[in-house]
């Protein structure tokens, strides 16, 4: 069994998402404050339901700067291209794992310190209604852009994309097709010590992914009786959380990120075989590009992998609301009839766009074709149960 000195600031940065996750919510702003916020920035009842984007825009040119916290960074990108059409607006991206995004606006909302205008991420999505009503995010949507982004992507929060934590193995050490088809087959002998995944204490993908087993314990249950012929017998509470343990016994490795297990997925001469690696669908673009070569275990069973949505809010008393509202804009791709250029770092296969009128790239369907479990409330509530586990067992 792998063991690692994780870094005490990583363990409190979950330690304070669990907490506000089971506590409920703290005191909020005084709403009059928040209304006149609200007024000033013709954010929620006081936006009108035709926005004059000239107008935003002049606004915009005096408050001067925009702050963006994103958990990619091809925030970088985004920005080069809002820059250069919005001369006169300065933005500051900060790229920080989602994890840090949500400890740095919690601790910075409790401050009463309003640095950040925009956040890109999905660590907030377990939290959105929370953090809507205790007015730490604010879900803003520009009026031109609801005919093309159905509703389920504009509520709570809207969604900049959709992207799926999956399995990577090489193609070229495994020429002949996948060496697994379930997920369970890496707990068996032959697989010791050649299973690689991102951190969960540093990747909430990771960390949601193995909760979904948890939460669907029947399916792996009884996809463990295909596999082995016989059911399963615990010693954990159920087949999700035996899951998690059979696999650490059996020499889990951990990366910090998708990169790092891809260099280990990649090592394609490796006696034995490479590892199976975890990673996120858009890192198929490195092999478009010729950085890697591995391919994606797209039939795995019971699941896939694990849909997840990067959400894009304004920050709650954002201080620069016309300038947020155009990078929100700019970075789902624009108005509709532009150029979707500031959606373009992400337009990039196993990327899912939510707009109607932006196209899945090749060479990848539509993410509702795939055998994915999606997220939802009932997979966070169980997370921190799922971080104890963890923390006791690895």
């Amino acid at each position: 069994m792998m063991k690692r000195v994780l870094g005490l600031g990583i363990i409190l940065c979950l330690m304070i998402s669990v907490t506000v996750w089971a506590a409920g919510g703290r005191e909020a702003m005084p709403t009059d404050a928040y209304e006149q916020w609200m007024q000033d920035a013709q954010v929620g009842p006081y936006q009108p339901d035709v926005e004059d984007w000239d107008a935003i825009y002049e606004a915009a040119k005096q408050e001067g700067t925009v702050v963006i916290y994103s958990s990619t960074s091809r925030i970088f990108d985004g920005v080069a291209t809002f820059e250069e059409k919005y001369p006169g607006i300065t933005v500051e991206a900060y790229n920080i794992s989602g994890v840090e995004i949500l400890e740095k606006i919690e601790r910075e909302a409790e401050a009463g310190i309003r640095n950040a205008d925009v956040v890109m991420t999905s660590s907030v999505n377990p939290l959105a209604v929370e953090l809507i009503e205790r007015q730490v995010i604010f879900n803003y949507v520009p009026q031109d852009l609801v005919p093309v982004i159905p509703e389920q992507f504009r509520e709570p929060l809207l969604t900049h994309r959709y992207g799926s934590v999956i399995m990577n193995y090489s193609d070229v050490a495994y020429a002949d097709g996948p060496p697994i088809t379930s997920i369970w087959e890496l707990t068996k002998p032959e697989w010791k010590d050649r299973i690689v995944i991102r951190d969960p204490m540093r990747s909430s993908g990771s960390m949601n992914w193995m909760a979904s087993w948890v939460v669907h314990d029947d399916v792996m249950a009884a996809n463990y009786e295909e596999v082995f012929g016989r059911p399963i017998e615990l010693t954990t509470p159920n087949a999700g959380y035996e899951l998690i343990k059979r696999l650490l016994d059996n020499g889990l490795q951990l990366r910090t990120g998708s990169r790092d297990v891809l260099d280990s997925v990649t090592q394609h001469e490796q006696p034995g075989g490479p590892p199976i690696g975890q990673g996120t669908s858009s890192n198929f673009r490195d092999v478009l590009s010729g950085r890697y070569q591995f391919d994606i275990l797209w039939d795995l069973e019971p699941f896939a992998g694990y849909a997840y949505e990067n959400s894009i809010p304004m920050m709650a008393f954002a201080p620069n609301p016309n300038a947020a509202k155009l990078l929100i804009t700019h970075l789902v791709g624009g108005l509709p009839g532009e150029d979707p250029i500031g959606f373009e770092p992400w337009h990039v296969p196993g990327n899912f766009p939510v707009r109607r009128d932006i196209e899945t790239p090749y060479p990848f369907d539509p993410i509702t074709e795939y055998n994915y479990i999606y997220e939802g409330v009932d997979i966070f509530d169980v997370v921190p149960d799922v971080m104890d586990f963890w923390l006791t067992h690895m």
